[in-house]
């Protein structure tokens, strides 16, 4: 009696140790350029008992490149190896597994075309595992801009490629922290190329965007605040006209449009994210690259998640690059992987919540 019972007890725990496994959201991750850090922090995060409970990574690269890599840094590596071919075929994507996307020749530290390309092809197929649904949440480990370009793919960086990738026109890049959140109205544009880029319209597109897409993620934007572009916002056209010929009446279309927010500005950046920071305001809308990240990486470098707001599933990636000086060294931290990771479970698990309240 006693062992039946026994055998009944171990063939309980099978089944709710595999219940919960299988209820667990796959998240993909790509591992970046192959020459730069991004291999090692994707192993060294993949394989945090903090988040054993919590998802079932995937990881997309080079199932020999990753597994030479965690050998040499003295990295446990257990495992499974999915065929790039076959794995579009899962229905759900095994345990702890690599989407095996074989790459050239690479060396730490020396980026070229063919570890732009690697790259890019874990891009690629991540983005059609989210497709597919195979996934739940992307995370994306850094690459680089030059040799992206040179490996023939003429993006900037990661959100103009998975928005073309995903067919949508309308998106934006954004920086989260607990106490401080920005999206940029422009991106990756030469500083003296801003100005002609901001019109009513881009303000107004950017900031529809906020109040759609940050109630779906479960963040909060009752109060929205719009950054000028000029010192002092301006100072009532002394010192530019673009706060009072373009984004005062973008902020006018869009309170018309969303009467339930608040939306403030356009406000001098210079005093503006100190008061954001402080619980003034829940979301900055910034008018180019560095004046929202160097605020945001200012108060929480390594902690500060870049997220791409407007595709149909959510996607986080680290705030820095592919540091080529240190890949390899076994001396990069992967902080900002955990943070990267942590915020796509939250978002997703979010959205997927509204999604079914709606």
């Amino acid at each position: 009696m006693a062992v039946a019972i026994l055998t009944v007890l171990k063939r309980l725990v099978s089944f709710l140790l595999n219940h919960k496994i299988n209820t667990l959201p796959h998240l993909g991750i790509t591992t970046g350029d192959p020459a730069g850090i991004g291999p090692e922090i994707s192993l060294r995060a993949a394989q945090e008992t903090a988040l054993a409970d919590k998802c079932l990574p995937v990881l997309f690269g080079s199932y020999e490149m990753l597994e030479s890599r965690a050998d040499y840094l003295g990295l446990p590596f257990d495992f499974e190896r999915v065929p790039m071919d076959s794995y579009p075929d899962e229905s759900r994507l095994p345990h702890r597994c690599i989407v095996d996307i074989p790459q050239g020749d690479v060396r730490p530290g020396t980026g070229s075309a063919e570890t732009g390309r690697a790259a890019a092809r874990n891009i690629i197929e991540c983005h059609a595992a989210c497709s597919r649904g195979q996934l739940d949440a992307m995370v994306t480990a850094p690459l680089n801009k030059r040799f992206l370009q040179e490996a023939g793919y003429a993006y900037p960086g990661h959100t103009e490629f998975l928005a073309h990738l995903s067919g949508v026109s309308e998106f934006a890049m954004g920086f989260l922290t607990e106490k401080l959140r920005v999206v940029l109205a422009t991106i990756h544009l030469p500083l003296q190329a801003v100005a002609g880029q901001i019109s009513s319209d881009l303000i107004l597109r950017k900031l529809r965007l906020i109040l759609t897409e940050f109630p779906r993620l479960g963040l909060p934007c009752g109060k929205v605040a719009v950054a000028g572009l000029n010192p002092h916002a301006g100072e009532s056209g002394i010192l530019g006209s673009e706060e009072e010929t373009f984004i005062t009446p973008a902020i006018r279309q869009a309170l018309r449009e969303f009467p339930a927010f608040q939306i403030y500005g356009p406000l001098p950046a210079d005093t503006l994210f100190w008061r954001a920071y402080n619980g003034e305001f829940d979301i900055i809308l910034a008018m180019y690259h560095d004046q929202g990240l160097a605020p945001i990486k200012l108060v929480g470098f390594g902690e500060a998640v870049n997220v791409t707001l407007g595709l149909p599933f959510v996607r986080t990636s680290v705030d820095h690059g592919t540091a080529f000086d240190i890949a390899g060294k076994g001396i990069a931290r992967h902080d900002g992987m955990m943070a990267a990771i942590r915020w796509a479970l939250r978002l997703s698990a979010a959205k997927k919540q509204f999604g079914a309240i709606r």
